[in-house]
């Protein structure tokens, strides 16, 4: 990038009042340029797949999709800089190598902070994007967005068209078929059991037979959770097991 280069950027973001105060930000800014909005996340997720950007203003709950599920499904991901009324994101932006995060609302001195951050990292040629599979279950329950830490999962039940995650703390709802959950998951660490459940195999403390030739597991949660395992999948958990 020489110094006559512009740095194009995009906003997605879909509350008006932060979606235009980064915009006014931006133009006092005269080395970047705004190249592309949306207002949601499928119209992000469109935009970015057909044009490259340098910098991405992204808010992490978009609705439709969500901002972490853009992420996702990009193939080429620009640098990134999160905006977020939720600091508990913070941790996560990071760890995924965003540059900066802004906490809404925030000033033009806290704009031009990670403005500057984001120009020395594309100067550097410094991306350091983490791919959000590596680090947890990416999910939304309600209006929230999670990545939950797969050591968390202790197994992942559904519900008609709904899924269950079951984790040591607490348990999350979210229209996911268990299909969907499965693609998504480490298959070194995780095993389908039953048409209707997933457990996380380091949280599977014995097997026993039943009568009629049917296997039930016990699991180490606080519960001492026994699930049933269905006939298909017996033969593929006692090799994962090693049984």
């Amino acid at each position: 990038m020489t110094k006559n280069d512009h740095i194009s950027v995009f906003v997605a973001e879909d509350e008006l009042p932060a979606r235009e105060l980064l915009i006014e930000y931006l133009l006092e800014r005269p080395e970047l340029k705004l190249e592309g909005i949306a207002q949601n996340g499928e119209e992000a997720l469109h935009k970015l797949s057909a044009k490259e950007y340098n910098l991405l203003f992204l808010d992490i709950n978009l609705p439709i999709l969500s901002g972490i599920e853009v992420l996702e499904k990009l193939e080429n991901i620009p640098y990134l800089v999160f905006t977020t009324a939720y600091d508990k994101y913070a941790l996560k932006a990071f760890e995924m190598g965003a540059v900066d995060y802004l906490l809404k609302p925030f000033s033009l001195n806290r704009f031009n902070k990670a403005v500057d951050k984001a120009i020395r990292s594309i100067k550097q040629n410094n991306k350091n994007l983490t791919s959000v599979y590596s680090l947890g279950l990416s999910l939304k329950e309600n209006e929230n967005h999670y990545i939950i830490s797969y050591d968390d999962i202790v197994y992942i039940s559904s519900h008609v068209r709904h899924a269950i995650v079951h984790t040591r703390d607490k348990d999350f709802e979210i229209a996911y078929l268990l299909k969907e959950i499965e693609d998504k998951l480490p298959n070194d660490s995780f095993i389908r059991i039953h048409k209707q459940y997933i457990v996380n195999i380091k949280y599977i403390s014995y097997y026993q037979y039943m009568l009629g030739g049917q296997y039930e597991i016990f699991l180490k949660d606080d519960d001492e959770t026994a699930l049933p395992v269905g006939r298909k999948y017996a033969g593929p958990l006692r090799s994962k097991l090693e049984i």
